[in-house]
């Protein structure tokens, strides 16, 4: 059934021209459009799809008419969208995120496990939703990964070529930096830096019936982590990158970005342990200078018009921030600050939007710890010891995985009055207390370590917590640093309204072999045709301020 299968050599000299249904896999964000050749690395086949898989959008059922896929979501047809329908667009996104910590344990990709720990790596593509519905497009990172992802996309496509999701677009953070230098010595230290850091690489696969690449849609951009003399130390893993898509039909409509990212960390940790300066502020303008970052590359490659939904998803390396009786983190706070977010936009030509979580979190004590963890140790109660989920292991809607809360509840709860952060722990006290003056807004770096301590060895045990006691530092306490956010300008924002089947992020606490479990999300994005509110739109900025 293949009409044709080769490696192309030099897509400058040997153009690819993919016909409607073919499966197709992009390598090492070879985007013409990032203002090179495609990349040395291109697989083209195409299967001979069945008659019923070869159907248009048009022959497709409406959503109210759709049906069940029958167990992996694999049937192309079967659970597409009417684009014209008076209930507006729907799309169902899967995200995947893994930092691997470097581990070179891990031989294949199919040794990952599946989203949430059901199944393999493979089913973050083939399985279907909660609601047996299939999947649209999924969006995988691995952080920090030594793994091939090229040779297990190969065989993906080799294997599943009639699936519903048949084309592929790889990024290697590595090979994104050696196409975007003329530094021949930076490539080549990139590279020797890559096999002992370990590298940023990413997956976004799609259907074609419904979906095509835009050419004009990639970004990359490095993220400085330290420096030499001036100079900065060339480290791939902490970089953006991203491929954007379109629909097959209708040039004008919704383009979707997906970013994956590794967000530098010095800085950050540096501010949680210096008591002379307000640490939460210092740790936000951190992640706001990055985003601004993101910003700046996306608006060079014009993906910040009113019809493009940026998403950035991986390891974004925020922190739990511990200031006087108040338990904070960083991320969620920066979104919030709608000050900040100006400045972040400050001068950039944007049309008015923000930065936004995929999941509404309300307080920091409902996000979920995906960092740090012992490599070797399952957290044996994912759940809080409050809580029960409904059926263990199965990630269903309403399970309650290890928080930020719990963790606070706990040491508080086991220090009794010894750690000052009764005000902060809703479980304890209905009313909050914003009692912490000017004077308490530097960080006590001691207090991460004392509330490790409260916790004591056999519940950080249970939890599969890694906690040093004499080699310990206040970035290293729990935290929610694997997120998915996105920027949208307000006018599309307005009419998105987002269903998440299984509750929001699902930690797969049984995939060990690093210091982060992996994070997955599934996501329904339904698009309305008007809008269904009005966001209060952000006051200018006067400067960066970001100092």
């Amino acid at each position: 059934n293949v009409v044709n299968h080769g490696l192309v050599a030099d897509a400058a000299t040997w153009p690819l021209r993919q016909p409607r249904s073919v499966s197709t896999l992009s390598v090492a964000g070879g985007s013409s459009a990032m203002g090179a050749a495609k990349s040395s690395e291109e697989l083209c086949f195409s299967p001979r799809k069945s008659p019923h898989g070869a159907g248009s959008a048009s022959d497709s059922p409406s959503h109210a008419s759709r049906r069940h896929d029958a167990g992996d979501g694999s049937d192309p047809a079967a659970c597409r969208r009417s684009p014209s329908s008076s209930n507006g667009a729907e799309y169902r996104i899967r995200f995947f995120n893994f930092n691997m910590a470097n581990n070179s344990n891990f031989s294949s990709v199919d040794e990952l496990q599946g989203p949430g720990g059901r199944g393999q790596f493979l089913d973050t593509l083939r399985s279907p939703f909660a609601d047996g519905h299939g999947t649209d497009m999924t969006f995988a990172t691995l952080v920090e990964t030594r793994l091939n992802m090229t040779e297990w996309g190969l065989q993906y496509l080799s294997k599943h070529r009639g699936g519903r999701l048949d084309s592929l677009l790889m990024q290697n953070a590595r090979r994104e930096g050696s196409r975007n230098t003329r530094s021949r010595v930076r490539s080549f230290v990139e590279g020797i830096a890559a096999s002992y850091n370990g590298n940023l690489k990413s997956m976004l696969a799609f259907g074609s019936d419904e979906f095509k690449e835009d050419n004009a849609g990639g970004v990359f951009g490095r993220l400085t982590e330290a420096t030499i003399g001036g100079l900065p130390v060339p480290n791939p893993k902490k970089a953006f990158m991203g491929r954007s898509l379109v629909l097959q039909k209708g040039e004008e409509g919704l383009r979707f970005s997906f970013v994956g990212a590794h967000f530098p960390i010095a800085k950050l940790a540096s501010a949680l342990e210096d008591p002379s300066i307000d640490s939460l502020h210092t740790a936000k303008i951190c992640l706001a200078k990055t985003l601004r970052k993101v910003l700046q590359k996306a608006s060079r490659r014009k993906l910040t018009d009113e019809r493009t939904l940026i998403f950035v998803q991986g390891d974004l390396n925020s922190r739990t921030v511990i200031q006087g009786n108040e338990v904070h983190d960083a991320l969620l706070e920066l979104l919030d600050d709608d000050s900040m977010q100006a400045s972040i936009q400050y001068q950039l030509d944007l049309p008015p939007g923000r930065w936004r979580e995929v999941v509404d979190h309300g307080s920091v004590h409902e996000l979920p710890v995906t960092y740090k963890f012992s490599d070797k140790i399952e957290c044996q109660t994912g759940n809080s010891p409050a809580k029960a989920v409904e059926k263990a292991g199965e990630g269903s809607p309403g399970s309650h995985f290890l928080t930020i809360g719990d963790v606070m509840h706990n040491a508080r709860t086991r220090a009794g009055s010894d750690l000052d952060l009764g005000a902060a722990d809703p479980q304890l006290s209905p009313s909050s207390s914003k009692s912490w003056t000017s004077k308490q807004r530097g960080s006590d770096a001691g207090v991460y370590k004392r509330t490790m301590d409260s916790l004591g060895p056999e519940c950080l045990k249970n939890w599969g917590v890694a906690f040093k006691q004499n080699d310990f530092r206040a970035f290293r306490f729990p935290a929610c640093a694997d997120r998915v956010i996105y920027w949208a300008p307000d006018e599309l924002a307005d009419r998105l309204s987002w269903e998440l089947p299984r509750g929001g992020y699902e930690v797969n606490h049984s995939q060990l072999g690093s210091d982060h479990r992996p994070v997955s999300l599934e996501v329904i994005l339904r698009v309305a045709g008007k809008p269904l509110r009005q966001s209060a739109g952000l006051a200018p900025a006067r400067s960066f301020m970001m100092e």
